[in-house]
């Protein structure tokens, strides 16, 4: 029995499809190493407070003007809070930007990696092995109720996937710093919530209360990130129990349910 796709030769098929697969890496090549070249600032308490995000949203910059530490404790907060949000979302924007472009450019390809085209095949070998089953011996049953396995896991993934995304988004990551005086919550995205700066860190040179800012905002996207990862993973073992994932099963699942930033290697 052969096997044989719409258009063409299973050979001419398969070069149009590695030519469009080349092409779709190199976008997407592209698109990395543009959010790479991301950035977004902004500032705060009369340019007091200034921030800057990449296009991960991760925040990598925090300045502090000395005459901001006069400021009440529960005002600097805010302020930085709001130099921060700022920041992560101009950086999102232009990253969004690039993100679509690349869509749009992977939208437009043509029948080979169309998703029905995908389910025309998998529906047509699964009913030609079925059909087949006595001629290919005992094992061709066995490779019928793996694809039906396939399918109905993939089903199961399908369904899990909005309720999964909703689990992520109310994920919290908390972070301290300064023993303490310092601490951040962000997103499962690593977008902050809230920064809040006690009245014992105003006693710090500002340039030590940006630093501890910096780093409470790591531990808490870290943290955050961490949650989350753990979502996933427990998803997966409860949809394929027995199964061993590795770090990059988890790593794959947790990069597609975090869309509002690319997460480049």
């Amino acid at each position: 029995m052969s096997l044989s796709f719409p258009g063409g030769s299973d050979l001419e098929l398969l070069e149009q499809m590695i030519r469009q697969a080349e092409d779709v890496m190199r976008g997407l090549a592209d698109v990395q190493a543009g959010i790479r070249q991301v950035t977004g600032e902004g500032v705060g308490a009369d340019g007091l407070v200034r921030a800057r995000a990449d296009g991960r949203g991760q925040v990598t910059m925090i300045t502090l003007d000395p005459r901001v530490m006069r400021l009440d404790a529960a005002v600097l907060s805010a302020e930085v809070t709001k130099a921060i949000r700022v920041a992560q979302d101009a950086a999102k924007e232009r990253t969004d930007k690039l993100v679509a472009a690349a869509q749009t450019r992977v939208t437009g390809l043509a029948a080979p990696l169309d998703e029905m085209f995908v389910r025309h095949r998998f529906d047509q070998l699964a009913q030609e092995l079925d059909a087949g089953a006595d001629a290919f011996g005992p094992h061709a049953a066995d490779r019928v109720d793996d694809l039906e396995q396939d399918a109905e896991r993939a089903a199961q993934i399908e369904a899990w996937l909005e309720d999964g995304q909703r689990e992520i988004e109310a994920v919290t990551g908390h972070g301290r710093a300064a023993d303490g005086r310092i601490q951040a919550v962000t997103t499962a995205y690593g977008q902050v919530r809230e920064v809040v700066i006690e009245p014992r860190a105003m006693r710090l040179p500002s340039r030590t209360v940006a630093e501890e800012l910096l780093l409470a905002l790591r531990r808490a996207q870290q943290d955050a990130e961490r949650q989350s990862r753990q979502l996933v993973s427990d998803a997966l073992r409860e949809m394929a129990p027995g199964e061993s994932f590795g770090p990059d099963t988890i790593d794959e699942w947790f990069g597609g349910l975090l869309k509002p930033f690319e997460r480049p290697d």
